[in-house]
């Protein structure tokens, strides 16, 4: 077939790749930009589906869904797509079932944990909160300490820093939420570089305001790939072209689909997650550390759930819908939990009732080999534990399995293992001749969200504009450039700040928590004492 010619080919029709072509058509309205996405739609690991509502259908996310204020990138796209959002719910109780099958609830923003499990908690995220602040998103490797924290797994430091059952489970269910791993899976390097693009733990696990599940966008997320794609123009955006191979020299790109159609470019973006590169053959081949990679970045395993109702019940009952849980107990064959690792309230703008639910890592897993009915099922079951029987009157119950979305294969995000983050380093943004990256796993600024794939888009756009129309670079263009290329120079005298990853020492938790619980001990005999007849022969304070 002939060829048609062109000077950008994106490769990936999500919200990094749409935004990568969206910018580079804002900036010059006469560049000749396609897009060619490998399924039937845009919007990548976002995907908006109708479900039945109390009043008829409605629009909800089974993909991506939550931005914050404090993600500054999606918030501009979204203001300048005339976009609007919607708070997340949190009022009311919260639920929580960790370190054995009892179920707990609690208001406001500390977990129904002993006293201990507090402060041992407590300890654990500020130890994090002061190694992340050692890693550059731009450079991991830079920090000292690079190489050594990317020989143990985040379990590993997790149970060697935590004292008590109730912090460990804590921190794997939020794990397994966030990336649908297993903590023993995931480089600990690779956590703190995550937290610290994201600016804390806190603002990663939390839903309240200036965190990551602060709102949801009005009308669903795919929205903001549809309006990009429909600002490029319907006409430059292919759909159903998966590409089968990439051919470059010194002046063109050749892309090939599996239709058999083939197109040249002066530049490429593929913007999409790395280990489906590996799909694509290349010629001349990618760098043996872009190689290497593809191979070891892994996507997570994960399924979203979302159920609709007539009323939102647990609202009425006073609980805000979230549950946080190691999944329980469960009677099924196989499987070592209930599904869920964690619940929210889904309800829209409108008011239309929902609750969504996750399952994620090695429990995903698990409850793949269980037919379509029984993971309805125990989900309903594990749903009635927290909040009675009225969910089993949903209107609408979908569950979407990422990884059995073709060309996505998992989700929400991929992580490195263990000893493999120095190709991540080297790799992970570093254009090939013409060939450049953008998709959420490359970015510096909140990566494996929304925002991410927005920063990564406006990155590799610079990128390519620097090259074809630099008179057009703006001051953001350069900032875009610049945060991505320099590492930020460690702190002076933190060169090997080994105490902060020393672990506990047995004889230090005996006087810990002697000393704790005298202080608690005290301090509840004064206060009773102050309440008795004894209160006379009490100093005043």
């Amino acid at each position: 077939m002939a060829e048609t010619s062109y000077d950008v080919v994106v490769i990936g029709g999500g919200i990094s790749g749409l935004t990568t072509a969206y910018h580079l058509k804002k900036r010059d309205k006469n560049l000749r930009i396609l897009v060619l996405e490998a399924k039937d739609r845009v919007g990548g690991r976002t995907q908006t589906v109708a479900l039945k509502a109390r009043g008829g259908k409605e629009q909800w996310d089974v993909g991506g869904q939550w931005v914050g204020r404090c993600q500054p990138h999606i918030m501009a796209l979204l203001l300048e797509l005339g976009l609007e959002t919607h708070p997340q719910y949190t009022e009311g109780k919260k639920v929580q079932q960790l370190a054995g099958p009892e179920i707990s609830t609690y208001s406001g923003d500390l977990p129904s944990l002993s006293v201990f499990a507090l402060i041992d908690l407590h300890r654990c995220i500020n130890k994090v909160e002061n190694l992340r602040k050692l890693v550059n998103p731009a450079d991991p490797y830079a920090c000292p300490m690079a190489e050594e924290w990317d020989t143990i797994t985040l379990e590993h430091f997790i149970q060697k820093q935590c004292y008590t059952q109730g912090a460990i489970d804590s921190i794997l269910v939020a794990n397994r939420t966030i990336f649908g791993k297993e903590s023993s899976q995931v480089s600990f390097l690779f956590w703190l570089m995550y937290c610290s693009a994201a600016d804390g733990i806190l603002k990663i696990c939390e839903a309240k305001e200036f965190t990551a599940q602060e709102g949801t966008i009005k009308g669903g997320a795919q929205q903001v790939s549809k309006l990009l794609a429909k600002s490029i123009g319907a006409e430059n955006v292919r759909l159903g072209e998966p590409v089968s191979a990439i051919e470059q020299d010194s002046k063109v790109v050749k892309v090939t689909t599996t239709t058999g159609q083939s197109y040249t470019a002066s530049f490429a973006v593929l913007a999409l997650p790395p280990p489906l590169m590996e799909k694509i053959q290349f010629n001349p081949p990618l760098p043996e550390t872009k190689q290497q990679l593809c191979r070891t970045m892994v996507l997570g395993s994960y399924v979203k759930i979302i159920l609709t109702f007539q009323e939102a019940f647990w609202r009425t009952a006073g609980y805000s819908g979230e549950v946080v849980t190691n999944g329980g107990m469960t009677a099924v064959p196989n499987c070592s939990a209930g599904p869920l690792c964690i619940v929210y309230d889904a309800c829209l703008h409108n008011g239309s009732p929902a609750l969504l639910g996750f399952i994620g890592g090695d429990i995903k897993v698990e409850w793949a080999m269980q037919s379509a009915e029984a993971r309805r099922r125990a989900v309903l079951d594990q749903l009635e534990d927290y909040f009675g029987k009225d969910v089993y009157r949903c209107l609408d119950y979908v569950e979407k399995d990422w990884t059995q979305e073709p060309y996505s294969v998992g989700g929400p995000v991929c992580t490195m293992p263990p000893g493999t983050m120095p190709c991540f380093a080297k790799a992970i943004r570093q254009p090939f001749e013409r060939l450049h990256f953008a998709g959420t796993e490359t970015a510096t600024v909140w990566c494996g969200y929304m925002s991410g794939a927005v920063q990564a888009g406006l990155r590799a756009a610079a990128e390519i504009l620097e090259i074809l129309r630099p008179q057009s670079l703006t001051s953001e263009d350069y900032c875009a450039l610049e945060g991505s290329r320099h590492a930020t120079k460690p702190a002076q005298g933190l060169s090997k700040p080994r105490w902060l990853l020393q672990p506990r020492k047995a004889y230090r938790s005996v006087t810990f928590i002697r000393w704790t619980f005298g202080f608690c001990a005290l301090a509840a005999l004064l206060y009773c004492a102050r309440r008795t007849r004894f209160t006379k022969f009490l100093p005043r304070f």
